[in-house]
């Protein structure tokens, strides 16, 4: 019989998860036996918010596939989702149906039954084509279906691949949301077929924000000795997508001679007490100077009421998600943690239909992670 052998894990590195993060000493060992020892990492078995869960446009493809399935509710497009036997595929095909039938898209669903093979078939695109549709989505399958998919759009039908399974070393001719996919850009492989399906649905609400596909700066300056740090993160669908900071002297330098220039052009500028900022603004660059920005913590306020009189200062102290981080969080981070808590808060899903999705998948599926 075989006997279970337990790994040798020192003492300090239990202890130190058991210190710096908050948790009881069973489940320090028990993540430090599975060499999950990071901030970081450790972050994703700690907290269950949805606020710390990967952004759905962290997927390279995923603006594509928002804009084709808004392409088919505009159009009065059939769209049809195919999905697989097993649970994650009908918990995809459930969810994925729930939401589009909501926003009043043409859709019907169709999963392989008796004994009909994996994935999608040659039947049942051409079934499909004779019912005039034009966008089929499959869920927890499609990735190795080059065949149909290539028969599919033969007869003038798009597909969208929203799968979790091991990509083939060609990928068929279709938009392809799926964590295992080269180049993907999700951080995390290992969430479930429905986790992808899930985070389709999430961008797809996020879609009907003001806020979807806008380029937004979040700015902050802050005092440094005899000079003055600007820092700044450009932001679009609550992704980080690049960062700057310059230390300036007041009078030393003209805005025209920074990085500012060029980082802000085009951007929406938002920041945390205006009045604040453009006094320090004003003393390194002079009253000749304008920035355009509006004052987002009176907005925040509104739904975050504990931040309307908290400095970012303070709120960098707050942050638990600084918690887990390696290197010391910035004002700026907290500003950035807080900004995305406030959309993600405004723009929440119905709690309901995430409960009944993580509950009935969760029950049946025990070798992904749901929605990391």
């Amino acid at each position: 019989m075989k006997q279970w052998e337990k790994k040798e894990i020192s003492k300090e590195v239990i202890k130190e998860i058991h210190q710096r993060y908050g948790c009881d000493l069973l489940t320090a060992s028990i993540l430090a036996r599975r060499s999950i020892t990071t901030g970081t990492d450790i972050f994703y078995y700690l907290e269950d918010g949805i606020r710390y869960l990967h952004s759905p446009f962290l997927f390279n493809s995923m603006e594509d596939a928002v804009d084709r399935i808004l392409d088919a509710k505009d159009e009065g497009e059939k769209v049809l989702i195919f999905g697989d036997r097993d649970v994650d595929g009908m918990t995809s095909t459930a969810l994925l149906y729930q939401y589009l039938t909501e926003i009043g898209i043409d859709v019907q669903w169709r999963v392989p039954h008796g004994d009909d093979p994996y994935g999608l078939t040659i039947e049942a695109v051409n079934t499909f084509a004779a019912e005039y549709g034009t966008l089929i989505i499959t869920v927890d399958c499609g990735i190795s279906n080059l065949a149909e998919i290539a028969h599919a759009a033969t007869l003038g039908i798009d597909t969208l691949v929203v799968d979790h399974h091991n990509a083939p070393e060609k990928l068929p001719d279709a938009i392809i949301v799926n964590p295992k996919a080269p180049n993907s850009g999700y951080p995390f492989l290992d969430i479930s077929g429905c986790a992808v399906a899930y985070k389709l649905v999430t961008a797809l609400r996020f879609a009907k924000t003001e806020l979807y596909k806008q380029e937004i700066c979040l700015l902050n300056v802050r005092p440094v000795n005899e000079a003055f740090i600007i820092e700044g993160i450009k932001v679009q669908n609550m992704v980080e997508k690049d960062r700057i900071a310059e230390t300036l002297i007041p009078g030393v330098v003209s805005i025209q001679e920074t990085r500012l220039v060029s980082f802000l052009k085009g951007q929406q500028i938002f920041v945390w007490d205006a009045g604040i900022q453009q006094k320090m603004l004003q003393k390194i660059f002079g009253t000749g100077v304008e920035f355009n920005m509006l004052d987002i913590r009176p907005e925040i306020s509104t739904l975050l009421p504990s931040f309307a009189n908290t400095s970012l200062l303070r709120l960098k102290t707050m942050s638990r998600i600084a918690h887990y981080q390696e290197t010391p969080s910035t004002e700026l981070d907290a500003f950035y943690n807080i900004f995305v808590t406030y959309v993600q808060k405004k723009n929440s899903d119905s709690k309901n239909q995430i409960r009944f999705t993580i509950s009935c998948h969760c029950r049946y599926s025990r070798y992904y992670a749901f929605a990391k």
